[in-house]
């Protein structure tokens, strides 16, 4: 494992153990097994650490969810909505979501709301994706939005969460709505 993966891994193991309040440079150095200077060469500072990590978290969760859509498309490239059941695919876990990528957005927000703006971006691209991109209609994509983002703030925040049997009741009943999807919906995209 290269060593900025090694910091990254390290601040999340940090964050998850003591809090995004007590995460320090020094506590993530002695968790990665680096110097402070180490620390200091791949990560400016503390905002710079929690920017890489953000961006790295938000990488891999794109890629996820690009391999899932993929899987959805496989053997029909002209299907539609296949974002928007790659997006409920991917919450279809309990806590799953609310792993590594919760902590690190969370930290970035405790310590910076600037540093949520790559977040907000990222999540930006996905609500385009879902609402006018996949071939749904608006509400359709952005039903799919609110029941996924839902799910990862039950799981994240452990807000009365669903039974595993309500939970695949839900997602499968959205996930049927968009495969059965007509686009006849008022306010439909194409």
């Amino acid at each position: 494992m290269q060593t900025r993966d090694r910091i990254c891994q390290a601040a999340i193991e940090v964050i998850k153990a003591d809090g995004a309040a007590n995460l320090t440079l020094e506590k993530v150095a002695v968790a990665a097994g680096v110097s402070k200077g180490g620390f200091l060469y791949h990560f400016g500072s503390k905002d710079a650490l929690m920017a890489g990590l953000l961006d790295e978290t938000l990488a891999v969760l794109d890629d996820e969810l690009d391999i899932r859509e993929a899987s959805f498309r496989a053997g029909d490239s002209a299907a539609r909505g296949t974002f928007a059941l790659a997006y409920l695919d991917y919450v279809r876990e309990p806590y799953k979501a609310a792993d590594d990528t919760s902590a690190s957005i969370l930290a970035a927000a405790a310590l910076d709301d600037e540093l949520l703006a790559h977040t907000r971006a990222t999540f930006e691209r996905w609500q385009e994706r879902l609402v006018h991109n996949d071939g749904l209609a608006e509400t359709t994509g952005l039903l799919a939005r609110i029941v996924g983002d839902g799910l990862w703030l039950i799981d994240l925040f452990a807000l009365a969460p669903p039974s595993e049997a309500d939970r695949r009741r839900v997602l499968d009943l959205v996930s049927a709505m968009i495969s059965d999807h007509d686009g006849n919906e008022a306010g439909s995209a194409p």
